[in-house]
């Protein structure tokens, strides 16, 4: 999972042992913004993640992470700065590829699939992980989808036309109109008849 992704942090889980390993993830000013620009957002002020991976079998290997981060997005509304603070935690699980030390290949035939997590593992090329793709792929999915500067409101554009009347409202209009005239004719012929008599 070596990444194409604007900040990386390439790990070899051939060197990692019984003990988990714990990384501080902290982008400088420059890869911040290449990773602004390739989340699509003004500006990412500040990024820290902190990553462990632990080998749970021979050739699979726990991640979890989590991170703090300061942003800013474009108001959805009036293009302001809107400035947020992001945080999240996760985890992974990896299927490790070729070229493992051959002690821990042969040990890994010993182990069930099913002494695993039910979440299905990523499956690697290669023993290397990028320990900051995920981070990166959780930190998009945690952006405001539609960002507003405080007290904006969203407002449709132009007012809706009223809706049409049904044909069967305009008959009964119709209707109602024909009875009163009618009435009103029938009252006026009988006073004609009361004066004539």
């Amino acid at each position: 999972m070596v990444s194409s992704q604007p900040y990386s942090v390439p790990f070899d889980l051939g060197t990692l042992r019984d003990q988990p390993v714990e990384r501080t993830l902290n982008p400088g000013e420059a890869e911040r913004a290449a990773i602004a620009s390739w989340l699509g957002i003004g500006a990412v002020e500040s990024l820290t993640a902190t990553v462990r991976v632990s080998r749970v079998q021979a050739d699979r290997y726990a991640y979890a992470a989590s991170f703090e981060a300061e942003v800013v997005q474009a108001c959805v509304v009036t293009l302001e700065p809107v400035r947020a603070h992001l945080t999240g935690e996760f985890s992974r699980n990896f299927l490790s590829g070729p070229k493992l030390p051959a002690g821990l290949a042969h040990e890994a035939k010993s182990h069930e699939v099913s002494s695993l997590t039910d979440d299905e593992p990523e499956v690697l090329a290669s023993p290397f992980v990028d320990l900051a793709a995920p981070v990166l792929e959780e930190l998009s999915l945690a952006l405001d989808p539609y960002p507003r500067a405080a007290g904006v409101v969203f407002e449709a554009q132009g007012q809706q036309e009223p809706p049409a009347p049904s044909p069967f409202a305009v008959l009964e209009s119709l209707k109602q109109n024909l009875k009163s005239s009618t009435k009103t004719a029938a009252k006026t012929a009988g006073k004609g008849k009361n004066r004539d008599s």
